[in-house]
Order: structure tokens, then sequence, then C-alpha cells
């Protein structure tokens, strides 16, 4: 087998990273977008951003999820998106970290921040688990499997 090329298994495991984070991502977002409230308050809760930040993190957010979640499940831009739902989930883990550390109890915000799930452990080891799937996107996902390839852009055609 040549260096690169794909087996049947990484492609399996490529598109299950891609289904999961992209799910995750889609689903999350919308729930925020949805009640953009809960979700301001859930982030000032962290105490980790400027009180004047809170309003346009809740509401710009879960809009880019949303592209990086619909963009996985598509196939399309793949290691783009990947890179920013990783990049994310850095964000997110340190803020769990910093937020265990510090022993707050609040709720995490990630999916209906009024119902009051807790940040704890599970939530970090559950976001690590996210980050090592959209890391694989990142290192070894193609276009293979999306809208691009079923059409022939980018193989040669022009």
């Amino acid at each position: 087998m040549e260096p690169g090329q794909n087996t049947g298994i990484y492609r399996v495991i490529e598109l299950a990273a891609r289904i999961v984070v992209g799910l995750v991502f889609l689903l999350y977002g919308l729930d925020k977008i949805t009640h953009p409230d809960n979700f301001a308050r859930a982030i000032a809760n962290y105490r980790l951003l400027p009180e004047a930040l809170v309003n346009l993190v809740a509401v710009t957010l879960p809009w880019v999820e949303c592209v990086c979640g619909l963009l996985l499940l598509a196939g399309q831009w793949v290691r783009s998106a990947a890179l920013v739902s990783a990049f994310l989930l850095g964000v997110f883990v340190v803020a769990v970290s910093i937020t265990l550390a510090r022993g707050l109890d609040i709720a995490c915000g990630c999916l209906d921040a009024d119902a009051g799930r807790k940040v704890g452990f599970k939530l970090l080891v559950e976001d690590l688990l996210l980050l090592g799937a959209a890391a694989v996107l990142v290192l070894k996902a193609g276009d293979r499997i999306g809208l691009r390839s079923m059409v022939g852009v980018g193989e040669g055609k022009r």
C-alpha cells in the first residue's frame, strides 16, 4: 500500500468522525441559536470573558458551529471545518478545565443551557474525544465522500 492511501477502515473512521463531530456541532449550534439568552447566561457564568463580549460570542459562536457541522456532514471543506471545530473544542476544553479547577458549579451551556447539564469531568472527557475526532479529520480527511467527489470537482477536471 502506498503512503497516504486510505484503506476501508480509515474511510469508515473518517466518516464516523465527520458524522459525530458534524452532528454535535450542528445540533448544539441550532439549540444555542434558538436560545441565545440562555447561552449568553451560560457563557457569563464561566467568568472567562469580559461582559462586553458575552452577547457577541453568544450570537456568533452558534452560527460558526452550525456551519462547521453542515460542512462536515456534507463532506465539503472537511479539513477547514475540522480545523475550526478542533480550535473551538480546544477552547471548550480549556474553559471546562479552568471551571473545574476553580470549583464552579455551573451549567455547561452545551445543549439546552437552561436544562442545567453541569460542567464536570464527564464533559471534559467528551470534549477531548470530540477534539481527537476533529484532529483525525484535520490530519487525514479529504472530500472523497463529499459532493465535490460526486460531481468530479477537484479531480483533474476543469
